[in-house]
């Protein structure tokens, strides 16, 4: 799945913007979070908790701040074309829990949350699981040599690894799965419809 399957549509607020108009934004589309555009291209992110942090501190009129004196500059993106699997990389890696959405000419389109990405890791799917063992070649360069593939019907992630193992230490005959091998892969199955 990629994600432009699962992100939001972008609601854009400008730098020049005021905060007034922003927090309006934010509470009528019932989100978290506005992408600062100048034009389409992204200059920053404004959230909810910047506002509740930064502004409160102001002690000014929320008309009388501009968005610009409160957003963060350089906000996390993705693309539209990228797995969903390298935005939850990013957002991990990052600590952040919502990514800018680009498209291939690096236009703000959209909006993905850690809420959004929680979501499809629990919905029940098929997956299969590629137990690996990693292997050197005569160039000394590794490789992963695939010792078992198990697929796992209809569960959430988190249920088609527990039984992955325990289908893997059973066929095995390990008292636990990386006795044998290096690590394993989670894929998702795609089912034509």
């Amino acid at each position: 799945m990629l994600v432009k399957d699962m992100m939001h549509r972008a609601v854009c607020v400008t730098p020049r913007g005021s905060l007034a108009t922003a927090v309006r934004k934010l509470a009528d589309k019932h989100i978290g979070c506005l992408p600062v555009c100048d034009g389409s291209r992204p200059v920053g992110m404004l959230t909810d908790r910047d506002i509740a942090m930064r502004a409160s501190t102001h002690g000014r009129d929320l008309n009388d701040i501009t968005v610009r004196e409160v957003m963060r500059v350089g906000a996390l993106c993705c693309s539209t074309t990228d797995p969903i699997e390298e935005a939850i990389r990013l957002m991990h890696q990052s600590h952040v829990r919502r990514l800018m959405v680009l498209d291939r000419k690096a236009h703000v389109v959209g909006v993905i949350s850690a809420g959004d990405i929680d979501g499809f890791l629990s919905q029940p799917r098929p997956f299969e699981v590629i137990f690996y063992k990693e292997v050197l070649d005569h160039l000394g360069h590794s490789h992963r040599s695939e010792l078992m593939r198990i697929s796992i019907a209809h569960c959430t992630r988190e249920e088609a690894v527990r039984m992955a193992i325990l289908e893997f230490e059973e066929t095995r005959r390990l008292s636990h799965w990386n006795a044998l091998a290096d690590g394993y892969e989670v894929l998702n199955v795609r089912i034509a419809s």
